[in-house]
C-alpha cells in the first residue's frame, strides 16, 4: 500500500513539475511567405495592437530607432537581389528597423538578425539599406500592426506597413526579366527543350511584349510538337501575331481557335476569340 501511495505521489509531483501556465501573446508572431516573379520572400514579425492607445504618443518612439514590431527583431529574407526602395540589396536575410515620424519614416535593413529588439550597439556598417518613406494618412484605423505584400506584379510590388491611421508603401523591384531570359536562353540551348518550355517562353515574351519574332518561333515549335495542339495554343499564336503587327494572320488564326473552342465546349475561349476577331477586324 505504501509503495502504491509513493508511486502515485511521484507521478503527481512529476506532473506538477512539468506543467506550465500557457498565456496568449499580446503581440503574436506572424510568418508570411510570398513568391513574386521568380523571387521567394519570407517575412517574420510580431504584431502589437493599439488597445486604446495613441500610436505615436504611447507606443512607438517618434524620431528614435524602433524595433519594427514587437519582441525579437522583425526579419525579411529574399533569394534574389532586389531594389529595396531604390537601394540595391543582395539576396539574404535582414532585420528590419525604423525611425518613425509623423510625415516620414526611415526604414533600415540591417545585416544582423540576432537581436531582441534594437541592437544594444548599433553598427552603421551593418546597414545594407536606409530609405525614407512618406507617411500617408488613412481614413480608417488599423488596430494591429500589419505588414503586407501588395500590388503584386511579375517584377515589382509594394511591401506596405499599416497601423493606426498610418500607411507606408515600400516599392520593391525584382530582376524577374533578367532571370527569365537567362532561363529561356539556357533551356533553348540545351539538347531537349520540351513542348511546355517553348510554350512558356512564348507566353512570357508575349506578356512583356518583347522579342516577338522569337515568341512566334517558340509558339510554332510548341504547336508542332503537339499532334493535338489545343485551342488555347492556337489562341496564343493569334495573340503573338497581332502583337507583331500581322493582323490578317492573327484574325485567321483566332478563327481557327474559335472553331476549336466551340468543338471543345469552352465558352470562355469562344468569347475571347470572338472579341479579338471583332476588335482586330476594325
Amino acid at each position: 500500500m505504501k509503495k502504491t501511495l509513493f508511486l502515485l505521489g511521484s507521478i503527481a509531483l512529476s506532473w506538477c513539475t512539468m506543467a506550465q501556465v500557457n498565456t496568449p501573446a499580446l503581440s503574436p508572431k506572424a510568418e508570411i511567405e510570398q513568391t513574386v516573379g521568380l523571387t521567394e520572400f519570407e517575412l517574420t514579425y510580431s504584431r502589437p495592437s493599439l488597445r486604446g492607445r495613441d500610436m505615436y504618443k504611447e507606443i512607438i518612439p517618434v524620431d528614435k530607432m524602433w524595433r519594427f514590431g514587437a519582441n525579437k527583431n522583425s526579419t525579411l529574407s529574399f533569394d534574389t537581389d532586389v531594389v529595396f526602395g531604390g537601394v540595391d540589396v543582395k539576396a539574404g536575410e535582414y532585420a528590419i528597423f525604423a525611425i518613425p515620424g509623423e510625415k516620414e519614416w526611415t526604414i533600415f535593413l540591417y545585416d544582423d538578425t540576432n537581436n531582441w529588439g534594437v541592437p544594444k550597439e548599433w553598427n552603421d556598417k551593418k546597414v545594407v539599406a536606409k530609405i525614407g518613406v512618406e507617411s500617408k494618412k488613412t481614413p480608417h484605423t488599423v488596430e494591429t500592426f500589419t505588414v503586407a505584400f501588395e500590388n503584386l506584379n511579375i517584377d515589382k510590388f509594394d511591401m506596405t506597413i499599416a497601423w493606426g491611421k498610418t500607411y507606408l508603401p515600400i516599392h520593391i523591384k525584382l530582376p524577374t526579366d533578367k532571370l527569365t531570359r537567362e532561363s529561356i536562353k539556357e533551356t533553348m540551348s540545351s539538347e531537349e527543350p520540351t513542348e511546355r518550355d517553348y510554350y512558356n517562353a512564348a507566353s512570357y515574351l508575349l506578356n512583356v511584349n518583347a522579342d516577338l519574332e522569337n515568341a512566334l518561333t517558340y509558339m510554332n515549335k510548341a504547336i508542332e510538337m503537339n499532334d493535338n495542339a489545343p485551342f488555347y495554343y492556337i489562341r496564343k499564336k493569334a495573340l503573338i501575331l497581332h502583337a507583331n503587327g500581322e493582323n490578317e494572320k492573327a484574325i485567321s488564326t483566332a478563327k481557327k481557335s474559335l472553331e476549336m473552342a466551340k468543338a471543345a465546349g469552352s465558352e470562355e475561349y469562344v468569347r475571347k476569340n470572338e472579341k479579338s476577331i471583332k476588335e482586330w477586324s476594325k
